[in-house]
């Protein structure tokens, strides 16, 4: 399945708490990077959970309340108000990808894809990193597609992509991306959890050529401590005053 879709895939691992901002953001990220990227994954059976409302048929209680669970960490410094499994794919031996729709206090709803394995015993765990996903597509809708950049400021929004992202993915704090961020903008960059590989050109969603731009950026990161390439693409929003900046890092997709 393209990464554009918005549809659930668990080919291409999005890192985890790209959306999530604020103190306690880089705590979250650290905790879920050693439990999803470093196998440390635990089955349901030794935390009772109670199992949410499911609109999602046939996903079984233990693994909707563990996709649950999951989204709650997930979103945390955000907080979420209500959340539940909108859809659910199987991808046979056990495995399937369940995609966790959250209401978060500031009423936004986002739409986590978290990939499970679940063995014969019962026990459920997470089988790689969770991917920001549009909402499940209803009969008949057509999902955005990517577009080339647009106009004469592609070049030099492709240069800004290619300086952020190694930024973002080293800096420590948010200062060691002051250079790159709209002055509006707030955004806590990953704390050198992982190193960048490569970028690949930005698409943009939507064909025109103002002065703001929702773009879709994809790079390759590399875990240091086990060498695992993943690939992920940033949802970024652009805008332009006496050039342009990133406002915004919208999160990540499959």
């Amino acid at each position: 399945m393209n990464e554009f879709t918005g549809r659930t895939s668990i080919r291409r691992p999005a890192t985890v708490g790209s959306l999530l901002r604020g103190a306690g953001r880089v705590a979250i990220w650290a905790a879920l990077a050693l439990l999803l990227l470093r196998g440390l994954v635990a089955g349901l059976s030794e935390q009772p959970q109670t199992a949410p409302q499911t609109r999602a048929a046939g996903v079984d209680p233990k693994s909707a309340a563990f996709a649950v669970q999951f989204a709650r960490a997930y979103f945390a410094p955000a907080g979420v108000a209500q959340a539940e499994v909108s859809q659910s794919e199987e991808l046979g031996d056990g495995k399937a990808v369940l995609t966790v729709a959250c209401e978060l206090r500031d009423s936004r709803v986002l739409y986590l894809a978290v990939p499970i394995a679940r063995t014969e015993a019962g026990e459920v765990a997470a089988l790689g990193a969770p991917s920001l996903v549009a909402a499940p597509s209803v009969a008949g809708a057509v999902p955005e597609r990517p577009q080339p950049l647009a106009g004469p400021d592609a070049g030099a929004i492709q240069a800004l992509i290619e300086k952020f992202l190694p930024a973002y993915v080293a800096a420590a704090d948010p200062g060691g991306l002051t250079y790159f961020v709209a002055p509006d903008g707030e955004i806590e960059p990953l704390g050198g959890e992982f190193e960048l590989k490569s970028v690949s050109a930005a698409k943009q969603l939507g064909s025109g050529e103002g002065p703001r731009r929702e773009v879709l950026a994809g790079a390759r990161l590399v875990d240091p401590s086990s060498g695992a390439i993943y690939p992920i693409t940033y949802r970024l929003i652009l805008v332009r005053s006496t050039r342009w900046y990133v406002q915004a890092v919208e999160g990540a997709v499959a």
